[in-house]
């Protein structure tokens, strides 16, 4: 109980130093702004070191209430009985052991927040060379010049020094749950990315191990047998290239093979096709030199004119296939009856019969006759 006692005292105590020191150190700074303010004669700009008299002011009232509510505190835990004292012992290490995992947790909090603390105060070291740095500038360029213009940076420098006055002050005070809560929040986040990276980064370890075994073992397997196929290959090259050639030229041949053979028979068909032609101009003259049209197997035949003579021959063989002949000179020849078609007897006048289906016609005999010889 009375080490209990004890350590609480301490802790008091040491809280207690806290504060003096900061007091201490107001009243140096504040003593130092007045002797700045003397030094520089009244050249500074008299609202801004009033506002940081003020600021510096209501830090200290304020450092001097927390300063009498501790000295209250420590007076009434002095005043108290034995008994009381004994139940606050035992209340407090109730409290303890029932915060025991909390310390536990602020504990990993502080060791992951070592390293933080120790930039900052870092940070704020240098500031404070910086402050001093500027501080010595100022009363350089004081001392040199008179003018408005230079008294920005000591304002500056002020305002610097009195807002990492406030960061200390800030890092000194207790954490809040809050913050605690937050703070365990983002350690046990950053653990368990931790041990993911971990593992992720031994898998990979294991993996590109495998590959290099597997890569070592295909180099020293398959050299000698890739070795064979790129002989073998050499080897059936030339060979597969003149086989190749070959069979280009055999198909280039059979190529011009089916090409000559097709233009063979187009000039053929272009050949039968004008013949065709011939022959039906040569039968229309016939039909437009027959004297009767009611009788087409009957025509004349100019006896000078070879041409003339055979044409009518043509002509008549291909009206009458019913097995007569034409005769010499300007004979009428006459088909058997029973060979004649049946509609001969029915045509009117001016009808023509196509020579090939024996069909009569009147103005359309042209354009049937030619789709009927295609």
């Amino acid at each position: 109980d009375s080490g209990s006692g004890g350590w609480e005292g301490a802790q008091h105590a040491a809280r207690l130093r806290r504060l003096q020191d900061q007091l201490a150190a107001c009243d140096s700074l504040i003593t130092r702004l007045r002797a700045r303010q003397t030094t520089l004669e009244g050249d500074t700009a008299q609202s801004l070191v009033d506002a940081l008299l003020e600021q510096v002011a209501r830090r200290l009232e304020r450092l001097t209430e927390r300063l009498g509510v501790k000295e209250q505190e420590i007076q009434q835990l002095l005043s108290q009985p034995q008994h009381e004292r004994e139940k606050e012992v035992v209340l407090m290490r109730r409290s303890m052991e029932e915060g025991k995992p909390a310390r536990r947790a602020s504990d990993v909090l502080c060791r992951s927040l070592a390293n933080e603390t120790h930039q900052l105060r870092r940070t704020l070291t240098s500031t404070a060379h910086m402050c001093q740095h500027l501080t010595k500038c100022l009363d350089e360029r004081q001392d040199a010049q008179r003018n408005v213009g230079e008294r920005s940076p000591e304002s500056q420098n002020i305002q610097d020094f009195s807002s990492v006055i406030e960061e200390e002050n800030r890092l000194l005070e207790p954490p809040r749950p809050a913050e605690n809560r937050l703070l365990k929040q983002e350690v046990t986040h950053v653990e368990d990315l931790n041990a993911k990276w971990q593992r992720y980064d031994v898998s990979r370890d294991e993996y590109v191990r495998g590959l290099h075994t597997q890569l070592r073992g295909l180099q020293t397997l398959n050299e000698p047998e890739l070795m064979r196929k790129i002989s073998r290959l050499n080897r059936t090259a030339p060979d597969a290239a003149l086989e190749w050639m070959q069979i280009l030229e055999q198909q280039i041949l059979a190529y011009k093979d089916d090409f000559m053979s097709e233009r063979a028979d187009r000039e053929r068909a272009q050949g039968r096709n004008q013949e065709l032609e011939e022959k039906v101009t040569s039968l229309l003259h016939q039909v437009s030199w027959r004297q009767d049209p009611q009788e087409p197997d009957a025509c004349w035949i100019h006896a000078g004119s070879k041409t003339a003579k055979y044409l009518a021959t043509d002509a008549v063989e291909l009206i009458a296939p019913g097995g007569w002949r034409p005769g010499t000179g300007s004979q009428k020849l006459e088909p058997p009856a029973e060979s004649r078609h049946p509609g001969t007897a029915q045509r009117g006048q001016g009808d023509l019969q196509c020579p090939h289906c024996l069909q009569c016609f009147g103005k359309e005999l042209l354009r049937h006759v030619a789709e009927c010889c295609q």
